[in-house]
């Protein structure tokens, strides 16, 4: 695939984000790693109508988050997004949306539970701590907790997920929102879901850099 390729795509799946409400008219950010450039990655641009991107408005950026190519600023969150790619090679795409469902779960202190496979999945995502998003402090707190995470809720903020491709990473960030929405469903309805063994949640664990 060519990098015009991969930015249609970036375009196509912010799109698709946006109107799965995961993504807000201007919040939120999605990158995929270079085909064609070394240490680098096509992100989508700040502060510009998510819903009908255009692939000439994506921006290349370096693995520090600084811009190389395009004619619009790059998000914010940019240095986050390069510092993955760096520290995580087999890591192509990241998402990052205001996922509401994601956003209540990351801001409430609540524990998931292993009521489903893609919820034991999730067991292994942390939280991070609120910063002011596009700073250093971020971007630091983020890359401390993606050594070894494919994901993590952002405290009063959103979601992070990635994946080996665009499709892998979204696909992630829809199933978090589906799962985290049965669980505060629960919750609000004030009962307790039935849970998996702890035998079958420890072996699925094993697989969890699957999700």
């Amino acid at each position: 695939m060519k990098d015009h390729e991969l930015k249609q795509q970036l375009c196509e799946i912010t799109t698709e984000l946006y109107y799965a409400k995961v993504i807000t008219a201007t919040g939120g950010n999605i990158s995929v790693r270079s085909v064609e450039h070394e240490d680098a990655a096509w992100i989508t641009p700040s502060q510009i109508y998510k819903g009908a991107l255009e692939p000439e408005q994506m921006c290349l950026i370096d693995f520090d988050g600084k811009k190389m190519d395009g004619d619009f600023k790059p998000s914010v969150e940019s240095v986050y997004h390069g510092g993955i790619f760096r520290l995580r090679p087999k890591i192509n795409a990241v998402v990052h949306t205001h996922a509401p469902m994601a956003t209540i779960f990351g801001m409430c202190d609540m524990d998931m539970l292993p009521f489903s496979t893609e919820a034991i999945f999730l067991m292994d995502y942390p939280v991070i701590e609120w910063y002011l998003g596009g700073t250093k402090e971020l971007a630091k707190a983020v890359l401390d907790k993606f050594d070894k995470a494919n994901g993590a809720f952002l405290r009063n903020h959103g979601l992070i997920t990635t994946g080996k491709d665009l499709r892998k990473a979204a696909d992630a960030t829809l199933a978090v929102e589906h799962t985290v929405n049965i669980l505060l469903t629960c919750k609000m309805a004030g009962l307790e879901p039935s849970l998996i063994q702890e035998k079958a949640v420890d072996f699925l664990r094993q697989f969890a850099g699957a999700f």
